[in-house]
């Protein structure tokens, strides 16, 4: 009998990325939310409850399904329970304090907050909202921050003071439905400048602000520039601040703005698509320092001249680089031999090969020539980066697919690097976990790519659960995820693949699913489905489908266009209709959004083509939907469509929804809720599948 959760959606008032952090689909269902599974909409249907993990089948049932098809193979007792895994502490985004202390964040309580290193090593939390923090900047001279945080997921960000002397926290921003971008301050710690669609909903302004850490009356009443687009805040200098303006997740600007004069400089003008990120000001100021695939495939560190905007490349490779930190100076750079500095600028940035990262540090000349690179021996997946002030130490988060994230810091002038946090793994050992192997297949076209496997090394043919990133423009990397553990634990191969249209391989690959291509991103599954079938430790009759955001719309888009290959998908937050999504998004992100997929007022056909809602009659695998009612970016709707769609039509499907969640999970509580029904889901549809 087939069952639902579907809630009184309705009742949530649904009208309505520029977001990076951390890597994988474990990144998004981070994000957010505590609060009961919603029960059915209609009498008829009763409560779904998930069946007990290892469920086995009757006598008669098993001598069926062994008639059709052989049950897939035992897998040995997993040493680990998935809520262990689960549990599994983080340490995340740090930021200098000086030369050898840093904060962090951490999952300890459940949600990512603010942290220190404490006594004996342990993490010590120094704050403990429901809510997580999104993210902070630690003031000039180290004894104050600002942060960021939402409610409920919302993604309205708010923006908060916190003293770091043991004092509270104090909310700068109470405007629940304004978005703020987090702000820069300027050299002396006494301003701050940020973004925030306060105006209009829809265009994020610069405000500038003296930052004195009390209450203001209200932080963001009157911009100093009215600026029309989506805008952040890099950098902060004298009188002028540096903004990139984002019209895509591909298409980047950098601007001046001078706050006395108000002339606003544009250092990046170009034809096409180009991306420009991370963007810092030299030392002296009178160079940009930025990350770019200007006249290139891969990105490369480029140099602005502020004067000429001319712009010259200082690193280049056949990789992207990513990652990009400098200091704040706090005085001059360490003197050479002849008492001149040893060098003008240092930066420190990630190479990224095929998903997988290093970091090199730079020195440069004041005519930013290359003086001295040098590889510290790190290596995993980045999270993020930052430079002391004195420019003597860095501190890095950094995981690989057995090790969950911990911050390291670095010698500056050694390369020799130090593990800084201990974070409680739950007696979960590394050596226990599965690595990575990276491999490839032929896709319809010829064009390689790239996935990452995580195999079963036991005799017989295993299930397999391929689990798509979002994005579009982003990659599958190997970081911890308790899911690909637990699933690699319990039995199953686990494939993430790079379908086109990921980033880190070309300014060309990641441009071949844009609008009318999309579909061709789908027939790359396809083809990884293939390549796995093929293999003689797969189980053909037994191969997933597993993402979120738009990792959910492959999914979906892979059940509607090739229904035969897959025996379930796992749609979280993801897109089944990308008309109402564009119309239902929120204002600020519509924009950007539809220079991936197409406009609404240009490309409705082409939208309603590669929506999955209008081939839900090819549909014919069980579905299962995760899905936040707070979500800004993909709303709630999206995932009532689908599963109103199934339902009518008598498949199995199951909608599993959070009332203070967002674009994913961000509350150790749900993920405890919303895991292990998936992983019964999966056991009842694809080991267990008849």
């Amino acid at each position: 009998m087939h069952r639902s959760t579907l809630g009184p959606w309705h009742a949530l008032g649904v009208t309505g990325l520029f977001f990076t952090g951390l890597t994988g689909l474990t990144s998004l269902l981070a994000l957010g939310c505590p609060g009961p599974a919603k029960q059915p909409a209609c009498e008829a249907c009763a409560p779904w409850q998930a069946p007990p993990l290892g469920v086995v089948p009757s006598a008669s049932t098993s001598a069926s399904v062994a008639a059709a098809h052989p049950p897939a193979p035992t897998p040995k007792p997993s040493p680990y329970t998935l809520e262990q895994l689960l549990d599994v502490k983080r340490a995340v985004a740090p930021r200098a304090l000086d030369d050898d202390r840093m904060l962090f964040l951490s999952d300890v309580t459940g949600t990512y907050q603010l942290a220190k290193v404490g006594e004996g090593g342990k993490t010590q939390t120094i704050t403990a909202f429901p809510d997580r923090v999104s993210s902070y900047r630690v003031a000039p001279g180290g004894k104050r921050l600002v942060f960021l945080k939402d409610t409920g997921g919302d993604e309205n960000d708010q923006i908060f003071a916190l003293p770091l002397d043991g004092g509270d926290a104090v909310a700068l921003t109470a405007s629940p439905k304004v978005k703020h971008t987090l702000p820069c301050f300027d050299p002396a710690g006494k301003k701050l400048a940020f973004t925030s669609n306060a105006r209009n909903g829809k265009d994020m302004d610069l405000y500038v602000e003296a930052f004195t850490g009390a209450a203001p009356k209200s932080l963001d009443r009157k911009p100093a520039l009215e600026l029309a687009g989506n805008h952040a805040v890099t950098d902060f200098r004298g009188n002028e601040v540096l903004v990139v303006e984002a019209r895509s997740n591909v298409d980047q600007d950098v601007w001046i703005l001078d706050l006395a004069s108000k002339k606003r400089t544009l250092l990046t003008k170009h034809v096409g698509d180009e991306r420009w990120e991370s963007p810092r000001f030299s030392r002296d100021g009178k160079v940009v320092f930025a990350l770019s695939d200007r006249a290139r495939e891969f990105v490369s560190l480029l140099a602005i001249d502020v004067a000429t905007q001319k712009a010259e490349v200082v690193i280049a490779e056949d990789h992207d680089l990513a990652t990009l930190a400098l200091p704040r100076w706090d005085g001059a750079p360490p003197k050479g031999p002849k008492g001149k500095p040893a060098f003008e600028d240092l930066i420190v940035y990630g190479i990224n090969v095929d998903g997988t990262e290093s970091l090199a540090i730079l020195e440069l000349d004041d005519k930013r020539h290359e003086l001295r690179r040098m590889t510290p021996k790190l290596k995993g997946v980045i999270g993020a980066l930052d430079v002391a002030a004195s420019g003597k130490a860095a501190f890095v988060a950094i995981e690989s697919a057995a090790s969950p994230p911990e911050i390291h810091r670095i010698d500056l002038r050694t390369g020799e690097t130090t593990k800084k946090t201990n974070s409680d793994h739950k007696g979960v050992e590394e050596a226990a976990l599965y690595k990575e192997q990276s491999l490839s297949c032929t896709s319809f076209d010829g064009k390689k790519i790239q996935y990452f496997f995580y195999g079963q090394t036991g005799p017989g043919r295993w299930p397999v659960v391929v689990n798509v990133h979002g994005g579009p423009e982003a990659q599958a990397q190997p970081g911890f995820s308790a899911i690909t553990q637990y699933l690699a634990l319990a039995g199953y191969h686990v494939a993430q693949p790079n379908v086109r249209g990921s980033l880190g391989f070309g300014k060309s690959f990641a441009h071949l699913d844009d609008k009318e291509k999309r579909e061709d991103s789908v027939k790359d599954l396809s083809a990884i489905g293939k390549c796995l079938a093929e293999r003689p430790d797969v189980d053909a009759y037994r191969i997933a489908l597993y993402g979120g955001s738009y990792g959910g719309y492959m999914v979906l888009a892979g059940l509607t266009l090739f229904p035969e290959q897959w025996a379930a998908g796992v749609d979280v937050v993801g897109i089944a209709n990308f008309r109402t999504f564009l119309e239902q998004t929120a204002p600020y992100r519509r924009a950007l959004r539809e220079a991936e997929y197409g406009s609404l007022d240009k490309d409705g056909p082409l939208l309603d083509a590669i929506s999955p809602i209008h081939k839900v009659d090819k549909i014919k695998a069980p579905l299962m939907v995760i899905h936040g009612t707070r979500d800004p970016r993909v709303p709630i709707g999206e995932a009532v469509q689908i599963t109103k769609a199934l339902e009518k039509r008598g498949l199995p499907v199951q909608l599993l929804t959070f009332d203070d969640e967002g674009h994913g999970l961000s509350k150790l509580k749900n993920r405890l809720v919303a895991f292990p029904a998936m992983i019964a889901f999966l056991e009842q549809h694809v080991r267990l599948r008849k």
